[in-house]
């Protein structure tokens, strides 16, 4: 949750450094879209890096599987938790619709409350 709302903070922050340079929406929808959805497959990729790493603790004579008295309680904990982990994979083809449309979202809220600001600037 927290993530979310840094990762929004972050946005509007580069929302408004982008329109002082006179960019307009549609090129940072697209931008922060592509951005967000570049920076969640990279986390995707890291976590799949410290899946494998966690594999090869397991594997102790290191031939590259797990042979009888390699596989333990824990290695079928780990392996059931990666076998039911399925929405990485549904990320990688669903993931840049659901950044596009967060994107604009972010957008959105900044148009509005600049909006706001310019017809009432008491605030």
């Amino acid at each position: 949750m927290y993530f979310l709302i840094g990762i929004s903070i972050l946005l509007l922050l580069s929302i408004s450094w982008l329109r002082k340079k006179k960019i307009g929406y549609f090129k940072i929808i697209a931008i922060s879209s592509i951005s967000l959805y570049l920076i969640s497959i990279l986390a995707l990729q890291y976590f799949d890096y410290v899946d494998k790493q966690e594999f090869r603790k397991f594997d102790l004579n290191k031939n590259g599987k797990i042979d009888g008295n390699e596989y333990t309680y824990e290695y079928e904990q780990i392996e059931l938790d990666i076998i039911n982990e399925n929405g990485t994979n549904q990320f990688y083809l669903l993931g840049y619709p659901f950044c596009l449309v967060y994107s604009i979202i972010i957008v959105l809220i900044f148009y509005i409350i600049t909006k706001i600001l310019t017809l009432n600037p008491k605030f």
